[in-house]
């Protein structure tokens, strides 16, 4: 995996990358050596055979997991469950979509990103419109209903996958809980100050309290 965008920054006050440091978390937590995917010697971490084959069948997920923001234990706890998962493939529901664009090249990733988006979207409006959950902003009364309707961006507060055979429509009602409508500009600031899941109350309580302050 090559680490991209935000996670090839190199974090404040450090010498290495965001991306490596979520890799050096799970290493230092022993979690890639239970699972038997690496091993420690004398001369560095190594990657088993096991932990290839991991890597290459489940690439998908791993990109979502290691790309996003997602808290440590989130990450660790997902790994498991893949792991757990055997012979049976998960993938994971992405968030980098937004009018239609989506960054992965598997079909079924595609498909259901952009359904659970559609059905957050309805979830989530109100008299047919939608605003960002963080600074209230909403398109439609800004850009009117022919450029505004539905622009608006679903942000995952922790990771979610699907069973690569399950039903899609019988997951939907608890993924809900985990997302979060957003403008472009406060997802931008999410995922650019790394704002995990037990951080972002705060954030959009910050962000409601300087709406309130300008509207005055």
């Amino acid at each position: 995996m090559h680490p991209t965008g935000i996670d090839a920054e190199i974090l404040s006050g450090r010498n290495d990358t965001y991306f490596s440091q979520k890799v050096r978390n799970l290493k230092s937590h022993d979690t890639l050596q239970r699972q038997g995917y690496a091993t420690n010697h004398n001369d560095g971490f190594m990657i088993t055979q096991s932990g290839i084959n991991y890597v290459a069948t489940h690439v998908d997920a791993l990109s979502y997991l290691f790309n996003e923001d997602f808290n440590y234990e989130d990450v660790k706890g997902a790994i498991d469950n893949i792991s757990d998962a055997g012979d049976r493939k998960m993938l994971p529901i992405e968030e980098s979509i937004s009018e239609g664009r989506l960054i992965t090249k598997n079909i079924q990733i595609r498909e259901r990103s952009y359904k659970l988006r559609n059905i957050a979207i309805e979830h989530f409006s109100q008299n047919n419109m939608i605003c960002c959950e963080c600074c209230g902003f909403n398109f439609q009364n800004y850009y009117g209903n022919i450029y505004g309707k539905n622009c608006i961006e679903i942000h995952h507060r922790k990771p979610i996958f699907q069973y690569q055979d399950d039903s899609f429509d019988q997951q939907v009602a608890s993924v809900l809980e985990n997302l979060l409508p957003v403008c472009p500009n406060c997802h931008r600031v999410i995922h650019k100050n790394h704002i995990g899941n037990d951080e972002l109350n705060v954030f959009i309580s910050n962000m409601r309290q300087r709406r309130d302050l300008s509207e005055f």
